[in-house]
């Protein structure tokens, strides 16, 4: 009968196993991976997203700035009320219809100039936003990495609990027996209770990094719905130390080099007001019962028109002479803007090459603690050493758990800015499927 009954519970305990492993599957199995955020990410910066505005506005900059001999046409329309008053009164009523072209000749080279300008501006825009998309997938595989070392910890942390209530009940089981004091057993309980609070920060770290990651996808996702089994590698050896030269290729690089060559023409385009300009007009002008005795009258004209600037007080060279201040300040900005891009590329490098020594070392001291705590485990029971120190083993062994993962995710971290200042983040999103 016992047998039976023993029968019937292990075969409760299989179908609670099987169907905690089929939930369990079919959650990963339907979770979002990285790769799918990823691809999230991109079809929202392109499609709903400033980004798009962005485009669509430096197209209708260009179209404008195309528009060089195009004329400017203009229509209007005037009704007329005339009374003439002598022996008697005469009111006439007219209609005149006006349509007029104008179009610009010459303005000191200004308009070619705009449409250089404009042109290589956009070209320095689009390499910017793709720049700014690749931080934001930065942003979004930093999120990822992050919440995959504290999802690591908290999986950590659980085992830390499992230890400290194995070590409370057989705390509980010497302390009747009169083998340890209270104190031994007060010193567990506390450290479990510590322990199950670190867990509770975990989950509210982990519940904090999600609403950043789902204000960047505009989602609202909880951290189960994402699988954090895969980790982000690239192998050491396909990670190159690029030259100044090559960084220029990247497409912040890029940015810079062609917003530079947008400098010089604008400066140019500051002597508009300085340089005469020549404009060519036509109107035509149709009037309906011109006068008592013209009954219908047409009339056009054609003019050229030539201004030229003599003299205001010279605030137009002022203004330029400000212009060309400015172009001194952009070209000595621009030299900066380009040590800056160099000095992160070469901190991140000393700081990849730094997190991968200390990963190194961490593992050896992770491995040192590992025998350490097997060692005073064996002290412990034979009452050789205190329960303080059995504590303080185990809790630098999880804490140097910790710090490794911190490591991985630091370095992992300055990888992203190498990847990216090399033109090569795509060998992660590539590398994802």
């Amino acid at each position: 009968m016992e047998f039976k009954k023993f029968g019937k519970r292990m075969a409760k305990i299989k179908v609670t196993i099987i169907s905690l492993f089929l939930l369990l599957n079919f959650n990963l199995t339907n979770a979002y991976e990285i790769s799918d955020l990823i691809k999230i990410l991109i079809d929202k910066n392109e499609n709903s997203s400033s980004f798009k505005y962005d485009d669509l506005i430096d197209d209708i900059d260009l179209e404008n700035a195309t528009n060089i001999y195009i004329p400017q046409i203009d229509y209007s329309y005037s009704l007329t009320n005339n009374s003439t008053s002598a022996d008697t009164t005469s009111t006439i009523n007219s209609n005149t219809n006006t349509i007029s072209a104008t179009m610009n000749l010459y303005n000191g080279g200004f308009s070619q100039l705009n449409l250089l300008a404009t042109q290589t501006r956009n070209q320095a825009y689009d390499y910017l936003r793709t720049y700014q998309k690749e931080l934001l997938i930065k942003e979004l595989i930093n999120g990822y990495n992050n919440l995959q070392g504290l999802v690591l910890k908290k999986t950590n942390q659980k085992n830390n609990i499992k230890f400290f209530e194995k070590k409370v009940q057989e705390a509980e089981i010497l302390f009747k027996a009169s083998r340890i004091t209270k104190t031994d057993l007060l010193d567990f309980q506390n450290e479990l209770i510590e322990a199950e609070s670190l867990l509770l920060d975990y989950d509210r770290q982990i519940d904090n990094l999600m609403l950043q990651v789902n204000k960047l996808l505009d989602m609202e996702l909880q951290d189960e719905d994402v699988n954090f089994t895969f980790s982000i590698s690239i192998p050491e050896n396909s990670v190159k130390k690029k030259k100044f030269s090559d960084l220029m290729n990247s497409t912040y690089g890029n940015y810079l080099k062609y917003i530079e060559k947008t400098y010089q023409p604008e400066l140019e385009m500051g002597k508009k007001d300085l340089k005469p300009s020549v404009d060519l007009s036509y109107t035509l002008s149709d009037t309906d019962k011109f006068s008592s005795t013209v009954n219908h009258r047409r009339n056009s004209s054609i003019s050229l028109a030539l201004s030229v600037p003599l003299y205001d007080g010279k605030k137009d060279e002022n203004e330029f002479d400000i212009d060309k201040y400015e172009y001194e300040k952009k070209l000595l900005e621009h030299k900066d803007l380009k040590k800056d891009m160099l000095n992160i590329y070469l901190e991140s490098w000393n700081n990849y090459d730094f997190y991968q020594q200390k990963i190194s070392n961490q593992k050896q001291i992770i491995d040192t603690l590992k025998l350490k705590l097997q060692g005073d485990e064996i002290l412990y029971k034979s009452q050789k050493i205190s329960v303080t120190r059995l504590i303080e083993t185990n809790n630098d062994l999880n804490d140097a758990n910790n710090i490794l993962l911190d490591l991985n995710t630091q370095k992992k971290y300055y990888l992203m800015d190498i990847l990216i200042l090399n033109g090569e983040l795509k060998k992660i999103i590539n590398g994802l499927g």
